[in-house]
């Protein structure tokens, strides 16, 4: 490509040379020319012989116009005539030099990384080496000779009794360890107008429950128990061993008798709308007590019991 360019960059300067080179060489002719004539007749060749200069691609242009300008065919010496047709253009010149070769660009930035390619299959399972043969057993060792007993040795002196330790003091005492299981076991129960039923009972853990529950309803069945021991006074009876229960008027009267033949009481109030109860478990001996004074309420055993009668045969005074 190089090479095409200065051959065409050659052709161009010589196409605008060309005339200008030829119109040199034609005022050139003509002042020899004219030194030749006013010389004069004699021997028509000139005495000096100027080449003009001819560039190699006018071509037949430049030998003619040297043949014709310059008087050279056999003393012909008229004036200069007017310059010929523009030759055919030379043939193309040689290809110039290869142009040097240009600075190595810069390295482009690396490609993305390419996908991580499938793995392999897991190649088969090598076949199982043969068990090797097993080794003989190694000849047994030779038995030590047995060591010599040894003397034994005197016995120690007794060392002496050590002085007595002072007494330590006397350790804290105890935490009161749980309540045991009661042998009282008693329970009580009463009905109501509004289809209510009320208990009060002794499970023997020693304390005393009053429940509630409705015999009708969504919640039939189902009882909510009060603890009556849980009061703030912590007035709870020892030895509560029989409990009954009382309602009159939504309230619940409870009583417990204990072992050493104290009766006391306790009392709840029946809220009637979500039918549940409001205990304080406050406790305190009953008014009145029985005294030595009341009439046995021991039955004798010579007595009979008494049973149902037909209302008929009861006696004139009870009827």
């Amino acid at each position: 490509m190089a090479g095409s360019t200065l051959a065409s960059l050659a052709l161009v300067l010589v196409g605008v040379a060309s005339p200008a080179v030829a119109a040199a060489q034609s005022i050139q002719a003509a002042d020899v020319a004219t030194a030749a004539t006013s010389v004069g007749g004699g021997d028509c060749k000139p005495t000096h012989k100027p080449k003009p200069k001819q560039n190699k691609h006018d071509g037949p242009r430049a030998a003619d116009f040297e043949a014709t300008a310059l008087g050279y065919d056999k003393c012909d010496e008229g004036r200069q005539g007017p310059p010929g047709p523009r030759g055919p253009r030379g043939p193309k010149g040689d290809t110039g030099p290869a142009g040097a070769t240009g600075a190595t660009g810069a390295t482009g930035a690396d490609g993305a990384t390419g996908a991580t390619g499938a793995t392999g299959n897991d190649g088969a399972p090598g076949a199982t080496g043969a068990t090797g043969a097993t080794g003989n057993d190694g000849a047994p060792g030779a038995t030590g000779a047995t060591g010599a007993t040894g003397t034994d040795g005197a016995p120690g002196a007794t060392g002496a009794t050590g002085a007595t330790g002072t007494d330590g003091a006397p350790g804290a005492t105890g935490a009161t360890g749980a309540t045991g299981a009661s042998e009282c076991l008693d329970i009580d129960a009463v009905w109501d107008n509004n289809a209510r039923e009320f208990r009060s009972t002794l499970p023997g853990d020693g304390n005393a429950y009053a429940g509630i529950r409705r015999l009708a309803g969504p919640n039939a069945g189902t009882w909510v128990w009060y603890d009556l021991t849980t009061n703030p006074q912590g007035q709870y009876p020892d030895g509560a061993c029989g409990i009954s229960i009382g309602d009159q008027a939504n309230v619940l009267a409870i009583e417990v008798v204990t072992t050493a033949g104290v009766i006391w009481e306790t009392s709840c109030d029946v809220n009637t709308g979500p039918g549940t109860l409001s205990c304080d478990g406050v406790w305190s001996p009953l008014t009145l007590q029985p005294d030595a004074n009341d009439p046995d309420l021991r039955r004798g055993a010579a007595t009979a019991p008494i049973r149902p009668m037909d209302p008929n045969h009861l006696p004139k005074g009870l009827k």
